[in-house]
């Protein structure tokens, strides 16, 4: 995960960037797509609350699969980004 300041016109805000590791069933490139792209419709237009802050956007930018060639297992990754704002006192 990484925030950075994205401040604008006097609004507080921060931008986000999170990498979401979905580990799957060895062997199973499918399990890991299936849970990746069940995360990402759970999480599109959720009702996310956050303490002291909105969410302004929230955006899924990619879906990475990969097999480890040791082990066998697979996973997928989630890459996020999200706006927040800090909402007065």
């Amino acid at each position: 995960a990484e925030i950075r300041d994205d401040s604008v016109d006097g609004a507080r805000r921060h931008r986000h960037a999170l990498g979401l590791t979905v580990f799957a069933r060895p062997g199973s490139l499918r399990s890991a797509v299936d849970a990746a792209e069940r995360i990402a419709d759970l999480l599109h237009d959720a009702p996310l609350a956050l303490a002291g802050h909105a969410l302004v956007r929230l955006d899924l930018e990619a879906i990475a699969v990969r097999r480890d060639p040791a082990s066998g297992e697979a996973r997928a990754t989630l890459t996020l980004r999200a706006i927040t704002e800090r909402l007065s006192a």
